[in-house]
């Protein structure tokens, strides 16, 4: 995937998922006879600022995986992180065993494979795990080659009080009420963390970040 259809990609991904949360944007603020139906939509605005969140994260960062994939570069080139995850199977071998001859044997395969061209499945470097919470999310931008950004910090209790959390109580059943000034904080929060995203992918991808300097 050259660098033109990566940004296109990400672009299309991310414009659906702000299209919905605008949409949903619309829904909260219109007026309803019923408050229960505003305490419905508000509650959905919770379920789905999170979905947008850990979906445009993975996705995106799986795009960057292939983009990279594409590139042809030889393993030993790239970043320690990308190095790592392609000769991760090697370091399980190596646990296995302190024979020293066996672990030649391991050392001699993964200077082999360094000189591969990289080519990795996205899964291999990507990992939200039950939440994609901001330490979640810290490890796995580091495993990207991406610095954790600033803002990523200071909205750190954003994404783990607001996001995780807020979505964990309606998909565990409890009957949290969420209004609208929530609910609305919600969305345009997880707006700007999406575009920050997404930015920065973009930017890694033009300036060939993925390289080892």
């Amino acid at each position: 995937m050259d660098l033109q259809k990566f940004g296109e990609k990400v672009q299309k991904d991310l414009a659906h998922r702000k299209l919905e949360l605008s949409r949903l944007t619309v829904a909260i603020q219109t007026p309803f006879t019923d408050q229960s139906q505003k305490n419905l939509m508000c509650r959905a605005t919770v379920v789905f600022t999170y979905a947008h969140w850990e979906g445009f994260v993975k996705s995106a960062s799986a795009l960057y995986i292939r983009h990279i994939n594409g590139q042809q570069i030889p393993v030993f080139k790239l970043r320690n992180c990308f190095q790592a995850a392609y000769v991760a199977s090697h370091f399980k071998r190596a646990q296995n065993s302190s024979k020293i001859s066996f672990l030649d044997e391991v050392l001699a395969s993964i200077d082999a494979d360094r000189k591969k061209i990289f080519s990795i499945s996205p899964d291999k470097c990507i990992d939200t795990e039950s939440n994609l919470s901001s330490t979640v999310f810290q490890s796995l931008a580091t495993g990207l080659g991406l610095p954790y950004l600033g803002t990523y910090s200071t909205r750190q209790a954003f994404i783990d009080e607001k996001l995780v959390s807020g979505r964990n109580q309606v998909a565990h059943g409890e009957l949290a009420v969420f209004n609208e000034t929530d609910a609305a904080e919600r969305l345009s929060s997880v707006r700007d963390l999406l575009d920050l995203y997404a930015n920065q992918l973009l930017d890694a991808a033009r300036d060939k970040m993925y390289l080892a300097s």
